[in-house]
């Protein structure tokens, strides 16, 4: 499918407290921007960011229900929906790796990335999460079954998905991809060094040609409106001959729930003056640290209806 839905960026900007330190580094190869939540501004927002994080789900849940469709005979009762405990009942890990690849995107499309406001995530790449897929049949199974399932135990986690976590492009006024920008991110309650340098290492290997582009591809060829088919052409163009001459950018999210408290001057956990040294690509790179000190909570809201 393709996306279409945005938040107002007015209570965004009062939740999410404005950049906190944009520093470009040399040559304006890197640049960090930080943002930190404030708690009793998210009301205002919350509806909103609801219903973006779950049109994000929505063509996972299609990948689902695939093949036990009946038109004449919808899934009026959530016990006959294979994808009625998506993503409600699978483990928190997992839920913060989907709230980390969904405000990439959603930064990049409301607060602009490399000087540009006019980027665009056709879609997000969750269907591909297949063993999370085959763990929910076993979820599914137990809950018909009556047996009881706890899904925040540490046996219910399961790897992440592979793969780009997020990919945005910019279009010209011809329909042509111009611009492509890799996102890599990560999103956890105390923030880690040996993932920082994870997510920089990452990026750094990323060839022309993103591994998420053929993904992208697989995804809108099954969606038969206008929008879905012009993407397709336009990125089997950009896989053939278009990425030998289309910018390629990186982008890291970096969601954490806790803030640095020492030294006094530092306010990020990434680096500021310039990337990782794990980060050896000669890319433009921005990185985009989200500071949430209520990140289990906003978890429970966006994914399990709490």
């Amino acid at each position: 499918m393709i996306r279409f839905r945005r938040v107002t960026l007015e209570p965004l900007e009062r939740w999410l407290a404005g950049q906190l330190l944009p520093l470009p580094g040399p040559r304006n190869r890197y640049r960090l921007r930080v943002w930190r939540e404030v708690n009793h501004e998210f009301s205002a927002l919350r509806d909103e960011l609801i219903a973006y994080a779950q049109e994000a789900l929505d063509d996972a849940r299609r990948r689902i229900r695939k093949g036990f469709e009946d038109t004449l005979s919808p899934f009026s009762d959530p016990a006959d929906d294979p994808a009625a405990n998506y993503p409600t009942m699978l483990n928190r890990i997992t839920l913060q790796g989907y709230l980390g690849e969904t405000l990439a995107g959603l930064a990049v499309e409301h607060f602009g990335a490399f000087g540009a406001n006019d980027w665009q995530v056709p879609a997000y790449l969750f269907r591909f999460h297949d063993q999370e897929f085959q763990h929910l049949d076993l979820i599914n199974e137990r809950l018909l079954m009556g047996e009881p399932h706890d899904r925040d135990a540490e046996r219910e986690r399961r790897p992440g998905r592979t793969g780009d976590d997020a990919i945005a492009f910019r279009i010209d006024d011809q329909g042509t991809i111009t611009h492509v920008l890799t996102l890599e991110a990560k999103c956890l309650t105390v923030s880690n060094t040996a993932v920082i340098e994870d997510a920089y290492a990452k990026l750094s290997a990323g060839q022309r040609r993103p591994s998420g582009i053929r993904e992208l591809i697989t995804l809108l060829s099954d969606y038969d409106t206008p929008e879905a088919e012009q993407w397709v052409l336009r990125l089997l163009e950009f896989h053939r001959q278009g990425f030998r001459t289309v910018r390629r950018r990186d982008g890291l999210c970096y969601t954490v729930g806790n803030a640095p408290k020492r030294p006094a001057h530092r306010i990020a956990w990434l680096p500021d003056a310039a990337p990782h040294p794990a980060y050896v690509a000669n890319r433009r790179l921005e990185a985009m640290e989200f500071q949430l000190e209520e990140l289990e909570g906003l978890v429970d809201i966006l994914y399990r209806g709490s």
